[in-house]
């Protein structure tokens, strides 16, 4: 399968359900003017590269994301929510990285594909730590970028640039931010029932005494 195909077939689902009525699901309602420029801009971007200080190589799209997740971590203001946010970043990122790095070298226990578990766990634990579409998407950019780090573990670390924002990167990063958003859907749904079924328990005493 070639690289990026899951990244625009995830989206193109996202984009179907988005328009259908389930954009509190998809992205907590973020309006369509935002969300258009974005994905616009990141498609226009990403044949477009640029190198920071001969250690990396990053696509205009990656940056625009990286960008983005700083300033809506900076806009959480309150120290406590963006230490929890980046906390949860660095705990998802080196999960995915150390997955990374276990498969390159022995890939036995594949669960279901080994480019893409690692980025599934990140997204289930970002999605079992933080409730909204912002922190999924902090959490899941920052962690995408941390895991490139299995690029420098072992006996074949990288020694050249490290390149940021390829399509393989994309397709981590949307599986990361999908799995979260579900992730979050069901545990938001486990709640709201258990919660309903307390309530009704307790309408029901009340209503007997």
């Amino acid at each position: 399968m070639n690289d990026g195909f899951i990244a625009i077939w995830l989206l193109s689902m996202a984009a179907i359900l988005y328009f259908t009525g389930w954009e509190r699901q998809v992205a907590d309602g973020l309006p369509l003017r935002v969300l258009g420029p974005f994905l616009g801009a990141a498609g226009v971007l990403h044949a477009m590269s640029v190198t920071v200080r001969d250690q990396a190589e990053m696509t205009g799209s990656a940056a625009l994301a990286i960008g983005t997740a700083l300033v809506l971590l900076v806009s959480m203001r309150k120290p406590g929510a963006i230490l929890f946010t980046l906390f949860s970043a660095l705990l998802t990122g080196f999960m995915w990285m150390w997955m990374g790095y276990i498969y390159s070298m022995d890939p036995v226990f594949v669960a279901v594909h080994p480019a893409w578990d690692g980025p599934l766990l990140a997204g289930l634990f970002a999605g079992l730590l933080a409730d909204r579409f912002r922190s999924h998407f902090v959490i899941s950019v920052l962690a995408a970028v941390i895991a490139l780090g299995r690029a420098y573990l072992g006996p074949a670390a990288h020694d050249g640039l490290l390149f940021i924002g390829s399509s393989a990167w994309w397709d981590g990063l949307i599986i990361a931010l999908t799995a979260a958003r579900l992730t979050s859907a069901v545990k938001t749904f486990i709640k709201d029932k258990t919660l309903g079924v307390f309530d009704g328990r307790s309408g029901e005493q009340g209503g007997s005494s």
